[in-house]
């Protein structure tokens, strides 16, 4: 610890944010709930790695099929809370990973479903809303 005062100036331009490795820990951590979910995706990979997309994807199945149905808006809030986070201070591939793994994937799944993707709307953060109104054009763009 002794020198840490010692650093030079350029070191703060560093990106020091969440990397992609840590989103799924970190979701495996603060929601208890998606743990048996999650042992099944990584049986189901049987040891390999499975991609930050696929992983991500178990999430959005989590929110769409088991913590939004059963009513626990306070953990589907907390959800996007920590999305919007992402967004705000990830790097790159952080951002990339909760716009198209998150919540494009979470549009279209959510459309499948009785209640529709605009039941998420409200829980989106200000960056969140920004890509997720992209992510509309887009794919209305393309029909």
């Amino acid at each position: 610890m002794g020198n840490m005062g010692n650093k030079p100036d350029w070191i703060f331009y560093q990106h020091d944010g969440p990397v992609e490795s840590d989103v799924m820990p970190r979701l495996v951590v603060e929601f208890p709930g998606f743990r048996p979910r999650w042992e099944k995706h990584i049986e189901s990979w049987e040891g390999k790695p499975a991609a930050y997309y696929n992983d991500i994807t178990e999430f959005v199945h989590f929110i769409v099929r088991d913590l939004y149905p059963s009513g626990k808006i306070e953990e589907v809030q907390h959800a996007f809370d920590l999305m919007e986070y992402l967004l705000k201070n990830g790097n790159h591939g952080v951002r990339e990973l909760v716009q198209i793994g998150f919540l494009e994937d979470l549009q279209n799944f959510a459309s499948r479903q009785a209640f529709g993707k605009e039941a998420f709307v409200p829980f989106l953060g200000p960056k969140s809303r920004e890509a997720w109104d992209e992510l509309e054009k887009f794919s209305a763009g393309e029909k």
